[in-house]
Parts: C-alpha cells; sequence; structure tokens
C-alpha cells in the first residue's frame, strides 16, 4: 500500500507540474489530452447516434421500428455505398488541402458535429405513423445520405486529430489509450440507458424511443465535442514553408506506392467478414432473453442495459493493459496477438452458442481483445503516415487511403451482400420476420453461419498482416528523427530555424552514428540468437538516420534530380501560362493577431483571399514547385558537413 500510494503521490505531482508544459520529451500537455478525451465522448455519442440510422435490416429501428424489408435495405446500401465511393476522395482532397489557422482537422469538429446533431433530430421527428412504406424508406435513406456529408468529417476529424498531436508514437498510442478509457463511457452510458429509456417508450422496435434518445445524444454529444476544438493543438514536423497544397492523382498515387498501407487494407478486408457476428449481442441478449428468461418489455430493455454495459465495460481492462502490452510487445504483435484471441473466442461462442450464459462469457472475452484495436488502428495509421512523409515529404491523411479504401467499398459491398442476401436472407430467411429471433431454432443456425463466416475471415486476415505489414517500433522512430533533420535542414535553407532546432537534429545525427557503431560492435560479439535480432533490428533502423547523408546519391534520387533540373530549365510561364505569385499576402495575414473574436475572423478572412492565388499556382506548377524544392534539398544536402558540424560536446562518449 505504502509503494501504491506513493506511486498515486507521483502521479498527481506529475499532473500538476505538467497541466499545461509537457513533460521532457513529450508534446502533448495533460490539459490538452483531457480536452481531447472529454471531447471524444460527445464525438462517440453523434457517431454512435448516427449508426441507428444504417441501412441494414438487422438495425432494430429500420428493420423492426419502421417495418423495412432486408432486401430493399440491401438494395439501397449498394447505392448509397456507390454515392459514397465519390464522397470519400472529395472529402480526402479537402482534408488534405486544408490551410487553416486552426490546423488541419480540427476545424471540422466545429462545422459537422452540430448539423448532425441536428439531423438526427429533425429523423426522429418525422411523421412516420403516417407514412406509407415507401416514404418511411426513402425518408430513411435521404436522411442516411445527408448525414454522409457530415459525420464522417466529424468522425475522421476526431479519429486523425491524435494523429498530428505529436510526432511521438508512444505518446500518441498513450493519448490515444487515454482518451479511449475516457471516451468508451459513452457506449457504456448508451448500452445501459438507451434500453432502459427505450422500456419505457414501447421499447427499441418503435419510433418513440429514438424521439428521445436521438435529440439527447446527437445535439448533446455535439456540444460536448467542441472541448476537442477548443482544447488541441496540432503539431507536425514539416518544414516553415511547407505548403498542404497536393493535387488529387498525386495524393491517390503516394497511397498506391505505400506497402503498408496494402497491409493494413488487406486484412482489415479480410475482417469485414466478421461483420455478421456484431448482431448476436442483439440476437441473444435482446431477442434470447425475452424468450429464455420470459421477460416483460420493460425488464427486457432493463436486463439488455445492463449486459450490454457489462459487454461495454470489457473494454476498460484492456485499455488499462494496452500501453503495457504496447511497450512490451509493440503494435504490430498486439495486433497479431488480437487477430488470435478473436479466433480462439469466437470457436467457443459457436461450441457453446446453446448456453446462453457461457456464450455471454465467450462474447465478453471478445469485446476484451477487441479493445486492442482502438488504440493499435490510431496508433498504426499515424505511423503509416509518418512513413509516407519520410517517403514522398507530404502529409496525405485524407488521399493516401482513396485508392485501396475505393477497393474497399466494393469488398464491403460484397460481404454485405454475402452475409444480408445471401446468407441471413436467401439460407435462413431473414427477410422482415424479426420476431422469429425469439425462437431458439431460427436463433442459432443463422449465429453459427455469422461466427463461422467470421473465423474465416480473422484466419486469412493473419496472411497479409504477418508478411506485409513489418514496420518495427524502431524503424518508425528513425523515420521521425529524419523527418526533424530534414524540417531542421529546410529551416536553415530559409533563414526560419527556431532556436534549438538545428542543435537538436544535430544531436540525433550524431547519437544515432555513435548508437549504430556500438551495436555494430555489440553485435559482433553476441552469441545468442535472441541478443542478436535485437541488434541487427537496431541496426536496421538506425541505417535510415545514419544513411540520410546520402539520400542524394542513391540511383533512384539521382534520376529524381535529373529530370527535376530538366524540369526547372524552363520557366513557370513557358510550362504553365501563368506568373508566380509572392508569399506577401499570405505571410502578412498568417502574421496577424487573432486574440479576439474579431481578430481571429479578420485573419481568416485575409488569409482565404491571400490564398486563392496560391491556390491556383500550386495546383498548376506543381511538380515545378515539387522539382525546385528537390534541388534546393540537394545543395544543402551536399554542405551536410558544413551545415553539421559537430559541436565538441557532441564527440564525448
Amino acid at each position: 500500500m505504502k509503494i501504491s500510494g506513493e506511486k498515486i503521490k507521483q502521479t498527481v505531482s506529475s499532473v500538476k507540474e505538467h497541466w499545461s508544459k509537457p513533460p521532457e520529451g513529450r508534446y502533448i500537455p495533460y490539459k490538452e489530452i483531457l480536452a481531447y478525451s472529454i471531447g471524444g465522448i460527445g464525438v462517440k455519442f453523434v457517431i454512435y447516434t448516427v449508426w441507428y440510422i444504417s441501412l441494414s435490416a438487422t438495425s432494430l429501428l429500420a428493420g423492426s421500428a419502421l417495418g423495412l424489408k432486408n432486401g430493399d435495405l440491401v438494395k439501397l446500401n449498394l447505392v448509397a455505398t456507390i454515392i459514397g465511393l465519390f464522397l470519400g476522395p472529395i472529402r480526402g482532397l479537402i482534408i488534405d488541402n486544408t490551410r487553416s489557422s486552426k490546423g488541419k482537422f480540427r476545424p471540422y469538429l466545429l462545422y459537422t458535429g452540430i448539423p448532425s446533431g441536428l439531423m438526427l433530430t429533425v429523423f426522429a421527428f418525422l411523421p412516420f405513423e403516417t407514412m406509407s412504406y415507401n416514404q418511411k424508406l426513402w425518408a430513411l435513406f435521404i436522411s442516411y445520405m445527408l448525414l454522409q456529408l457530415c459525420y464522417p468529417f466529424y468522425d475522421q476529424a476526431y479519429t486523425t486529430l491524435v494523429q498530428v498531436m505529436s510526432p511521438n508514437s508512444t505518446e500518441r498510442a498513450d493519448v490515444i489509450t487515454v482518451s479511449t478509457f475516457i471516451y468508451s463511457l459513452a457506449p457504456s452510458i448508451m448500452n445501459f440507458f438507451v434500453p432502459f429509456i427505450a422500456g419505457y417508450t414501447g421499447g427499441l422496435e418503435h419510433i418513440g424511443a429514438y424521439r428521445v434518445i436521438m435529440p439527447a445524444l446527437g445535439i448533446g454529444g455535439a456540444l460536448i465535442g467542441l472541448f476537442s476544438y477548443f482544447g488541441t493543438k496540432e503539431r507536425i514536423i514539416v518544414s516553415k514553408d511547407y505548403t498542404p497544397k497536393v493535387p488529387f492523382f498525386k495524393g491517390i498515387g503516394a497511397g498506391i506506392a505505400n506497402k503498408y498501407q496494402w497491409a493494413r487494407s488487406l486484412t482489415s478486408w479480410c475482417i469485414l467478414l466478421q461483420a455478421g457476428v456484431g448482431n448476436i449481442t442483439t440476437w441473444y441478449f435482446y431477442y434470447g432473453i425475452k424468450d429464455v428468461l420470459n421477460l416483460t418489455t420493460e425488464k427486457q430493455g432493463l436486463l439488455n442495459g445492463t449486459l450490454v454495459t457489462i459487454l461495454g465495460a470489457a473494454a476498460t481492462p484492456a485499455m488499462l493493459i494496452a500501453p503495457f502490452l504496447i511497450r512490451k510487445i509493440g503494435k504490430r504483435n498486439m495486433f497479431i496477438l488480437y487477430i488470435v484471441t478473436n479466433i480462439l473466442t469466437l470457436v467457443g461462442m459457436y461450441l457453446f452458442i446453446e448456453q446462453i450464459w457461457v456464450l455471454f462469457v465467450f462474447v465478453w472475452l471478445r469485446n476484451f481483445f477487441c479493445t486492442f484495436t482502438l488504440i493499435t488502428d490510431g496508433a498504426m495509421s499515424a505511423d503509416v503516415l509518418d512513413y509516407q512523409q519520410y517517403k514522398t515529404g507530404d502529409r496525405l491523411e485524407g488521399l493516401m487511403g482513396q485508392f485501396v479504401g475505393t477497393i474497399g467499398v466494393f469488398v464491403s459491398m460484397g460481404i454485405t451482400y454475402f452475409t444480408q442476401t445471401i446468407v441471413m436472407q436467401n439460407h435462413f430467411g431473414l427477410v422482415d420476420n424479426y420476431d422469429d429471433l425469439y425462437k431458439a431454432s431460427f436463433r442459432e443456425p443463422i449465429s453459427k453461419g455469422m461466427i463461422l463466416i467470421a473465423i474465416v475471415g480473422f484466419v486469412l486476415a493473419l496472411i497479409p498482416f504477418v508478411t506485409m505489414y513489418t514496420l518495427t517500433e524502431e524503424e518508425h522512430e528513425s523515420h521521425i528523427k529524419v523527418l526533424k533533420i530534414r524540417a531542421a535542414l529546410e529551416d536553415y535553407a530559409t533563414d526560419s530555424l527556431s532556436d534549438g532546432q538545428l542543435d537538436e537534429a544535430k544531436q540525433i545525427y550524431a547519437d544515432s552514428v555513435k548508437e549504430y557503431d556500438e551495436c555494430i560492435k555489440a553485435l559482433e560479439t553476441a552469441t545468442k540468437r535472441k541478443e542478436r535480432k535485437k541488434f541487427q533490428t537496431k541496426i536496421k533502423a538506425l541505417e535510415i538516420v545514419v544513411n540520410e547523408k546520402e539520400r542524394f546519391t542513391t540511383e533512384r534520387m539521382i534520376k529524381k534530380t535529373a529530370k527535376a533540373t530538366d524540369l526547372l530549365s524552363h520557366t513557370v510561364e513557358e510550362l504553365y501560362g501563368i506568373s508566380e505569385p509572392t508569399l506577401d499576402k499570405y505571410n502578412e495575414a498568417n502574421a496577424m493577431s487573432e486574440n479576439t473574436k474579431e481578430e481571429a475572423n479578420l485573419k481568416a478572412t485575409k488569409l482565404k483571399e491571400a490564398s486563392k492565388e496560391l491556390d491556383i499556382f500550386h495546383k498548376k506548377a506543381y511538380d515545378y514547385i515539387q522539382a525546385r524544392k528537390l534541388i534546393k534539398q540537394k545543395e544543402y544536402y551536399a554542405n551536410w558537413d558544413k551545415i553539421f558540424v559537430v559541436e565538441p560536446e557532441l564527440q564525448e562518449v
């Protein structure tokens, strides 16, 4: 108890000390982590409420409350998915080309949350009681599509914001863990109170329940979500003159060339086969408990809320051990653990499908292990984006995944059609006969079918992930070091260095060279296989930093600079028929004060005006700008030894 008390005292002291200023080596103060996390509760309230309006018969709202047929919903879902093929890339282009004093993602937390909440409220109060079947069907579809214009921005802005709050991968994982732990209160609250409220408003099979749920969680959640907008900052390692202007097809092409993006996408497509398993919670712990325990509607709602809350609570212990696991085995191995444990728990669910309480235990365990992806997915996505920036120099949070995302849409459509139409409807007979789910003879076979499909998906998912996603924690750390060195060199060339920026870059390079030499020597004397593998992994990662000095001597870069030199032999006017604008107006606007609301609005207006001319130039002359930037880089890499003069203190062993 004494040790535990001392640790608590140290933690409280650390929080007080670093409430407004982050600890050494970190970027995010505690108050910012708290703001991001609390805002997440509101964001998740909105997102989870939007999910009620889904084009699926497995949704109690669409299937039971509105009485819509499975086949009609599947068809509309296919139409919505095709429309989404165009919305996704447009959304990615907008995000990657966002130039705002508030950042790249934060503005969308402000502009898309409230509209989502309002649309949910309007939908809930549509006069469904007097509508025909087709009117209900189209009301659901139109509302769903209108929400697609807002809430994906909202969801992506919040999820991706943490990836740019810090360049430190471990810190990002820690923030994801803490924020997930806090915002997981949202589903826990919903899982308990929604069925409880529904029990006294006719049940989730009736629209009355949603007229209470949707306004409270939609609008209320959007207001809570503003904590994430007002209380956070974005931090990306780029040079001072970096301009977020990426042509559509350049961004798409970069994503196609990213091997880690493909690895994660192929894995996720296989895991989509688990989609039908999520229905088992509703089928057994909403329909099933009323059948097995002979409950009234009120008691059904109360027990369902209690059980689903307990299932949601499985996330809590998982999140507590997640930081330890990441430090111990790394994000990659933690994701592999998630896949393997899902296979095992699904086998348990299949074997004990007839014993509802044993089934509940396996569902709880599956929820526990699925929580790992809440931590690893965001952290690995950020690592892949850092790798992309290391390879190409561009931040591509929006566009990079659009090509594989488009393929994923078709994969998702195929899997949805397979599970809902071929399996659920045609094979097991689930059309609009939802009351049949109260019968074990109907409920158990369809559940077993979903479980078997999910097991196949997880087994297949292991193959691309294990063989293709080979990015280690050490390699990512080296990517960040190189990005810091490059940013310092570029700012050195434009005379815009921050205090200590170049010294930090020198220190990074000197320390990496020193550690590299030490690892080489240690490897020569190491005898144990595990020890040798450890040093080999470190050496491979450190080579990324050590070899940065010779970046422009590789065959790839020689060809690239030759092509750039040829392009620069022509003028902008010759190539594009336009003149190059100056940055004077933009720099003046960017330097304006924003201490008051009026000043902030004026600055935003001036920035928008100054950006128009620059945007046209950057769009037309993107290749020319990149070529000029590359040749400048070559010049200061040629003077590496002069710039990176090693100070005496860095030479000390």
